[in-house]
């Protein structure tokens, strides 16, 4: 199973895209941070993962600052390259789950 899920608060986004047959593209960098449990230790947690959105309607919400749990899955940027990249199907507003 390929699902990720993580709080975040949206640094940075790119213009927006449309593919050929007319779904919009936005790309956006989602900044993490938190504490975890690993080995009884409490680990501080700060991390940024590049992320894209791709959907028939423009999402407003997406705004540099602002923080929502966003649902989906990781795959490679493109067919040649390793480098991961968040591909979020679902944003939803913090505390509405």
């Amino acid at each position: 199973m390929n699902k990720l899920q993580i709080e975040g608060e949206i640094l940075f986004e790119d213009k927006i895209r449309y593919t050929p047959s007319g779904l919009v593209v936005q790309s956006f960098k989602i900044g993490h941070k938190s504490f975890q449990q690993e080995a009884n230790l409490k680990k501080d947690v700060s991390i940024e993962l590049e992320a894209i959105f791709i959907d028939k309607h423009m999402r407003k919400e997406i705004q540099i600052g602002k923080q929502f749990l966003f649902i989906g899955f990781l795959d490679k940027k493109s067919f040649k390259s390793t480098k991961l990249v968040f591909h979020i199907s679902e944003i939803k507003k913090l505390g509405v789950i």
